[in-house]
């Protein structure tokens, strides 16, 4: 694949409902999709390693909505089902998927996994 090159071409991949900016050594992708608090779920696209990441958001907005200091083993166990699902990794805090052909799909397979991650929080006690 040849590496993506530009955010415009990015916004013309991905739909209208989609824009993107560049933003320090990224591209940002912000999505129409939603954090469960109705914070908008962005996603960030490093061009030299084709790599698409959260920058570490959805478990930071997850930490966020829990009391407790780290995952459950619940959650745990739910977050690596997670990544075997939608073939994402965590990477030092990070959601992150290795784009290999088609952008869409990575963002789409992200996407769904920071909700996935972001609906773990019902496993605590402040479900709301």
């Amino acid at each position: 694949m040849t590496p993506v090159n530009s955010y415009q071409v990015i916004a013309e991949t991905l739909g209208e409902r989609y824009t993107c900016s560049p933003v320090n050594r990224f591209i940002r992708i912000r999505t129409p999709y939603l954090y469960p608090d109705g914070e908008v779920i962005d996603l960030f696209l490093k061009e030299q390693s084709q790599v698409l990441t959260d920058l570490g958001e959805t478990l930071r907005w997850l930490d966020m909505k829990t009391l407790s200091q780290s995952l459950s083993n619940q959650q745990d166990f739910f977050l690596q089902d997670i990544q075997l699902t939608y073939g994402i990794e965590v990477y030092q805090g990070m959601l992150i998927v290795r784009v290999q052909e088609d952008l869409g799909d990575a963002v789409n397979r992200l996407v769904q996994a920071a909700i996935s991650v972001s609906n773990l929080r019902c496993l605590s006690q402040n479900c709301q």
